[in-house]
C-alpha cells in the first residue's frame, strides 16, 4: 500500500522537474557576432566621422585634425588652399605650354607666374568658415567650407586688373610707329595677356565661366598687326662702302644682324644704318707709325629721323710706313670690342 501512494508524488516531482528543465531550455542564448563575438562593433574614426558632414553643394570643403581646435582648422584650411593652388599650377602649365615654341625653349624669356598659394594662408582666409567641429580622446576635428564665389574673389581681381591692363596695352601698340616702343609695348602686351589667361584659367578651374571672345578677339587682331609690321620691319645699310674700314665693319655687323642695303627693298619701315669715317691722322711714335681714325655708326629711320649714334677710335701701328699702319687699323676691327660694344645697342632694334 505504501508503494502505491508514492507513485503519485514520484510522479508529480517528475512532472515539476520536467517542466522545470522544459521552460529553462525554452530561456534565450546570449547573441553572438561571427565577426566580434560577444565584443561591441569598433566605433567609427574622428575622421571618418568628420567625413560624413559635408559642406553646401558647390563649396571648397578642408578637413583636418589636431590637438587643439586652431591646429585643426588650419590644417582644413590648407587643404581648401591646396585645391585653388592645383588651380593655379594648372594654369601656368598652361600658359607656359603656349610659351614653347617648336624646339623646346620659351619664346619670351619673362614667362608670367601667377600668384601661387604655396603655404596654407589664403588671400582671404576671412571667408573661409568652420562647419563642423568634433572632439575625442584628446584630438579635434574641423570640417571647414569655402563658397566658390568667394573663392573666386581675389581671381577676379587679378582678372579685372589684367583685362585692364591688356585692353590699354593692345591700344597704344596699335598707335605705336617707333621701332623700340614697338617692341616694347608688344612685350607689355604678351605679358598682360599671360595674366589675363591665367586669371582666366583659375576663375574657370573655381567653376566660373564668362564671355572672353571679345578680348580673344581683339588680341587676336593685336598680333597680326604686329606681325605685319615686323614682316615689313628691315634693317639696312646705307652709304659708300669704299673704304677698306666701312667694308669691314658691315662685314661683321652682318654676321651678328641681317642686313639689306637699299637696293634690295624699298626702306618701308625699319632701321638703316651708316657709317661716317674721318680721315686717318699718323704719326711717329717709340713703337713706330701710329694711325688713328674716328668712326660713327648712325641709326635713323626709312624717313630720315635720327635714332642713335655710336663712336669709336680705330687705331693701328705699323713698324714701317703709314700704309702698314692704316691697314692695321682694319684688322683691328673684328680685333677688339667695338662689334660687341655696337652690338649692345643693334640688338635693342632687332625685332622679335
Amino acid at each position: 500500500m505504501k508503494c502505491k501512494t508514492c507513485i503519485p508524488g514520484l510522479v508529480l516531482v517528475a512532472f515539476s522537474s520536467m517542466m522545470f528543465f522544459g521552460c529553462a531550455s525554452q530561456d534565450p542564448q546570449p547573441a553572438t557576432n561571427p565577426s566580434y563575438g560577444t565584443q561591441p562593433p569598433p566605433k567609427v574614426s574622428l575622421m571618418q566621422e568628420l567625413k560624413m558632414h559635408s559642406c553646401p553643394e558647390g563649396s571648397l570643403q578642408g578637413v583636418g585634425t589636431a590637438e587643439d581646435y586652431d591646429q585643426a582648422l588650419n590644417i582644413a584650411v590648407m587643404k581648401i588652399a591646396q585645391q585653388i593652388q592645383s588651380s593655379v599650377k594648372a594654369a601656368n602649365t598652361s600658359i607656359r605650354k603656349e610659351d614653347m615654341s617648336s624646339d623646346g625653349s620659351e619664346a619670351i624669356q619673362s614667362s608670367f607666374e601667377m600668384k601661387s598659394q604655396v603655404s596654407a594662408q589664403l588671400r582671404n582666409m576671412q571667408d573661409v568658415h568652420p562647419m563642423t567641429t568634433l572632439a575625442r580622446d584628446g584630438m579635434t576635428g574641423v570640417v571647414a567650407c569655402m563658397s566658390r564665389e568667394d573663392a573666386a574673389k581675389p581671381y577676379r581681381q587679378d582678372y579685372q586688373s589684367a583685362r585692364d591692363a591688356l585692353v590699354s596695352s593692345m591700344a597704344v601698340l596699335d598707335m605705336t610707329t617707333h621701332p623700340l616702343e614697338k617692341f616694347s609695348n608688344y612685350d607689355i602686351m604678351v605679358d598682360a595677356y599671360r595674366k589675363y589667361k591665367a586669371a582666366v584659367l583659375v576663375l574657370e578651374s573655381i567653376g566660373f565661366k564668362d564671355g572672353y571672345g571679345d578680348i580673344e578677339e581683339n588680341y587676336k587682331k593685336s598680333l597680326e598687326g604686329y606681325n605685319d609690321f615686323k614682316s615689313r620691319y628691315k634693317v639696312y645699310y646705307d652709304g659708300s662702302l669704299e673704304a677698306e674700314e666701312a667694308t669691314k665693319i658691315f662685314q661683321e655687323l652682318s654676321k651678328k644682324v641681317f642686313l639689306q642695303t637699299m637696293l634690295d627693298s624699298a626702306c618701308e619701315v625699319g632701321l638703316v644704318l651708316s657709317l661716317e669715317l674721318s680721315d686717318p691722322k699718323c704719326k711717329e711714335g717709340g713703337l713706330g707709325i701710329t694711325c688713328t681714325e674716328v668712326v660713327a655708326l648712325n641709326g635713323s629711320s626709312c624717313s630720315g629721323e635720327t635714332y642713335f649714334t655710336l663712336g669709336a677710335t680705330l687705331k693701328g701701328v705699323g713698324r714701317f710706313d703709314e700704309n702698314e699702319a692704316r691697314g692695321k687699323i682694319v684688322n683691328s676691327i673684328d680685333k677688339g670690342d667695338l662689334i660687341a660694344e655696337w652690338m649692345k645697342e643693334l640688338v635693342r632694334w632687332i625685332a622679335r
